[in-house]
């Protein structure tokens, strides 16, 4: 398994990358046959120290966990505890997934992502001024981008769009549906739960 440790604005010890390849490397064993990629990040922010743990299957899942501490061993243990909590509840369905998936990798297509600038609050004299002209209100549809990355929409089951979104630490999911090509999202709902939305495939007119 590849390995890469890098600190954010930290010069990371040769002692703290052997701490963190000996730990990888026992959990990738322990759930994927050393079928993993792997990055961590380390960075300083204020009075402690945050890790942040990435993990690739070759199957196209991937898997995510911070954690914090007073110091980066402590912030790193505690990201790894995290990810081997998810990795324990879905080891089952981890084993079956890279079985089927071994030959038949998740399908990826890359997507521009945009930050877009947050609308400036407006004072009350603005607000009491004269209305806004036709191509005043036009523009503020056509939100300023401050920033642009790529992700990737993967194509997968319902079922792994789930499990992908329990093995992150994020909100939500965009993925191709691979029943019927269509984009789907699964999202965390403020219960808990996670929710699905299908609008059914993409039809072309």
């Amino acid at each position: 398994m590849q390995i890469r440790t890098s600190g954010k604005n930290l010069d990371i010890g040769t002692a703290f990358q052997e701490h963190v390849d000996s730990r990888l490397h026992d959990i990738a064993e322990k759930y994927f046959n050393g079928v993993t990629s792997a990055s961590v990040v380390a960075e300083k922010q204020r009075s402690q120290f945050v890790v942040e743990i990435v993990m690739h299957l070759t199957t196209g899942l991937v898997m995510q966990a911070k954690g914090a501490g007073d110091d980066v061993y402590a912030a790193f243990d505690e990201a790894l505890e995290h990810m081997e909590k998810r990795l324990r509840r879905y080891k089952r369905k981890l084993k079956s997934h890279v079985k089927k998936r071994r030959r038949e990798p998740l399908a990826r297509r890359a997507a521009p992502s945009y930050v877009v600038a947050p609308e400036p609050e407006q004072t009350a004299d603005v607000a009491l001024a004269e209305p806004e002209t036709e191509e005043a209100a036009e523009a503020e549809l056509n939100p300023t981008v401050v920033a642009e990355t790529e992700e990737h929409i993967v194509e997968m089951t319902a079922g792994e769009a789930v499990m992908q979104l329990e093995l992150q630490e994020r909100p939500f999911l965009i993925f191709r549906n691979l029943a019927h090509g269509g984009i789907n999202v699964v999202y965390r709902r403020d219960d808990g739960h996670v929710a699905w939305i299908d609008p059914g495939p993409c039809v072309q007119k």
